[in-house]
């Protein structure tokens, strides 16, 4: 049997914590990158976790000859350890990430949020304008995919769906 080896990546996104309010750019303490009339939400980044199982050998195999054929044959099988070993990847850490203001969550801009996340099989619901809680639920399944737990539409998922102008075109 020869050794394996697998490398699993996890991440702690459920804990994930986020500040109870959209935070607007002109307040203070916010990133010192923030455009004039941004909003921002400040949370903590998960940290990512590697886990390595590897078989180490304890004993290897033992091998002989059979008397009659001659033929080489396995006395006894190799023993093998499994070894687990956890590392941290990348430090839990505080982050900001730009949202959409609520200003601009109007209801044509929320009916197209709700049509691009049916499109792609995120939302069941009726296309209502509002950001109700089926809503709210398919954002958070998308972003929690890319590491956000949040209901709070961020620009980057904004862009991504076509439904804002990417940054560097304003």
């Amino acid at each position: 049997m020869a050794p394996f080896r697998a490398v699993i990546i996890t991440s702690l996104i459920g804990l994930a914590g986020f500040s109870a309010f959209p935070v607007n750019a002109q307040n203070s303490g916010l990133p010192p990158n923030a455009r004039p009339g941004s909003c921002h939400i400040r949370y903590t980044a998960p940290a990512l976790i590697e886990t390595v199982t590897e078989q180490a050998i304890i004993q290897p195999e033992k091998r002989g000859v059979d008397v009659q054929t001659g033929q080489p044959i396995i006395i006894s099988p190799a023993i093998y350890r499994t070894e687990t070993v956890q590392k941290i990847i990348r430090a839990r850490h505080e982050a900001w990430i730009e949202i959409i203001c609520a200003k601009d969550l109007t209801v044509v801009f929320i009916q197209t949020l709700q049509r691009a996340l049916a499109a792609r099989g995120h939302y069941q619901g009726p296309i209502t304008g509002a950001m109700d809680e089926p809503t709210k639920r398919a954002v958070r399944k998308v972003q929690k995919s890319q590491g956000i737990n949040s209901p709070e539409i961020t620009h980057e998922l904004a862009e991504s769906y076509g439904l804002v102008i990417h940054r560097l075109f304003r």
